[in-house]
């Protein structure tokens, strides 16, 4: 975790991420400054954020790898280990993450140190003594495989677009459903029609075989160049979606909905109707402004006050949120790239929240 300024470049990342890794350094004063709490107007620390964004964004599995343990007092400490681990586990599982799905690693990113071969004895006694787990990359290996969504109808968010030869190159990734050479699709929210002339997968792993047929087709959960023919590159802009054309099968294009929300514990100023604040959908950010607050709800979703007038910090509530302009959204339930948003205000996040439904 680093900057402020660089958490919607962090928004965009996690939200098209399965996994993560969270890098911490237990250097003396390094990992409290940022894992301190807000508190007078002074911004808490980023680690928190980070945290609670990967989470709000679809990120289920992290590892925690906590670095420059060969710079702690004393040197690999044992002790700061599980200081930073005590500290930091409570806090990743209020938040929603399963037990089983956090692990923690001891690392030296500048020596190298328990990131690609276990310490040995010999090079690094105290590590050795005292850590018996896996590697940086072993614990990388146990990540369990995220369900995909090949079934349901296709959506792909462009990251990045631009000219290269012949056609347009699209960046993007297949979040559900399956594309095909010569698929016809419609790029949102514009609605203009294009037609897909290749697609490339980059460096194919080995156990893709290399095979030409891999080429010809992306599924659900693939990063991938889609170049498109028909359609003009001035028009496109990273976060537009790519969809089948049949208008049943397209995610609509709106700028009102109705969302559920969980306020940040550290926030400043309560959100009342009226509230201003930019809302981030994977790579897009949109002004949008929260015109009412519907219910304050209790932990299992249960209304616990209809209609109130200002929401504090750490509840879950209710709203209704008009954007500027129309974007491409729809129920969490149907597709949860497309409906899951932060909401940030003045460099702090003041919510996470999900789509309940598209007005």
């Amino acid at each position: 975790p680093g900057h402020a300024d660089f958490v919607p470049a962090m928004i965009t990342g996690a939200a098209s991420a399965d996994v993560g890794i969270l890098v911490v350094a237990a250097t003396p004063g390094e990992f409290e400054a940022g894992f301190k709490e807000s508190s007078n107007g002074v911004v808490g620390g980023q680690t928190r954020e980070h945290i609670i964004l990967a989470r709000g964004l679809g990120v289920s599995q992290l590892i925690v790898a906590v670095n420059k343990l060969d710079a702690a007092e004393p040197k690999w400490s044992q002790k700061r280990y599980e200081e930073i681990k005590t500290k930091l586990l409570p806090f990743m599982l209020a938040n929603g993450l399963k037990p089983k799905r956090v692990r923690f690693v001891p690392i030296s990113g500048l020596t190298g140190i328990n990131i690609k071969e276990t310490p040995s004895p010999s090079n690094v006694p105290i590590l050795s003594s005292w850590y018996e787990g896996p590697t940086l990359l072993e614990a990388i290996d146990t990540f369990e495989p995220a369900k995909r969504n090949s079934d349901k109808p296709l959506r792909v968010i462009l990251t990045d677009v631009y000219v290269e030869g012949k056609g347009v190159t699209t960046r993007g990734r297949v979040v559900q459903g399956v594309v095909q050479v010569s698929d016809k699709l419609v790029v949102l929210p514009i609605g203009d029609p294009a037609t897909v002339i290749r697609i490339e997968h980059g460096a194919l792993g080995a156990d893709d075989g290399g095979s030409i047929d891999r080429n010809k087709y992306a599924t659900a959960g693939d990063t991938v160049e889609i170049i498109l023919s028909g359609v003009d590159v001035a028009r496109l802009s990273s976060g537009c979606v790519l969809s089948h054309p049949h208008l049943s099968l397209r995610p609509l294009v709106k700028r009102k909905c109705v969302a559920k929300i969980l306020v940040m514990e550290q926030l400043g100023v309560p959100i009342i109707r009226g509230t201003t604040a930019l809302l981030h959908m994977h790579s897009v950010d949109v002004p949008a402004v929260i015109s009412k607050l519907v219910a304050v709800n209790n932990r299992d979703g249960s209304i616990k006050k209809e209609r109130p007038r200002i929401l504090p910090g750490g509840c879950n509530a209710t709203v209704e949120v008009t954007l500027q302009e129309k974007i491409c959204m729809e129920e969490y339930t149907a597709c949860r790239a497309l409906g899951r948003f932060v909401l940030r205000r003045g460099g702090d996040t003041i919510a996470l929240g999900i789509i309940e439904t598209v007005l």
